[in-house]
């Protein structure tokens, strides 16, 4: 049902998924009420300059590996919709993550001296299903130091690229993490938008791996602003 690989999407195809107004959405919206939209944050400056190899849905193994990634294995959900809350299909999502010892795989990361992990993905390029579903396998990421004594709490970022809509990026947050309250990024926000993106993983599989719910609602005509870091 969730096919990363599956990432073309026609004209039609998108046209009869926005069309689906009678569809009861999993947060209990109806198609058609108006949805939040998620809010928009910077990008940062660890997105890849070149992209892994493998850009698969599952970022806990890579080929030629000795195992599975250091960390805490969690899985992530959610669904895209637009700004009448109906789902959108076809779309493209970027995901980007420090490892368990906060490091991304980016030269610019490498002055902190954290360890890369060999065994973890760290980037995925994964597609929403006709109704707009995604999901992916991944690790908790570690907090990290930002500028003087701005300690990042773990987080997970993504880049949605949507059919006749500009790209949009935002950050995923977890839970309870006590490093929210003190994230500058989060500090900006109102309350109903910090609440959209922090995610609790309370939900486990029949294997104990942790399931959270980052659902997605974009806005047409919506402009993200440069990125300042």
């Amino acid at each position: 049902m969730f096919n990363g690989l599956a990432l073309g999407v026609s004209r039609r195809a998108m046209l009869i998924g926005l069309g689906a107004g009678a569809v009861v959405l999993a947060s209990g919206r109806r198609a058609g009420a108006a949805c939040l939209p998620t809010v928009n944050q910077i990008d940062g400056p660890f997105y890849p300059l070149v992209l892994p190899p493998e850009l698969d849905a599952d970022l806990t193994t890579v080929a030629g590996g000795t195992g599975r990634a250091a960390g805490e294995v969690i899985e992530v959900i959610g669904q895209v919709r637009d700004a009448m809350c109906r789902p959108l299909p076809g779309c493209v999502i970027e995901v980007w993550q420090a490892n368990v010892h906060g490091r991304y795989a980016h030269p610019n990361d490498e002055p902190r001296g954290r360890p890369l992990d060999p065994n973890f993905q760290g980037f995925a390029r994964i597609a929403t299903d006709k109704d707009g579903f995604y999901r992916f396998l991944t690790i908790k990421p570690g907090s990290y130091v930002a500028i003087g004594d701005w300690v990042r709490p773990p987080h997970i970022h993504f880049k949605v690229n949507a059919p006749f809509n500009p790209p949009m990026a935002t950050q995923m947050y977890f839970a309870g993490d006590p490093l929210n309250d003190k994230d500058r990024l989060q500090a900006a926000l109102a309350a109903e938008q910090r609440a959209m993106l922090q995610v609790a993983f309370d939900t486990k599989r029949a294997d104990g791996v942790g399931v959270g719910t980052f659902n997605l609602a974009l806005q047409e005509g919506w402009v993200p602003p440069s990125d300042p870091m």
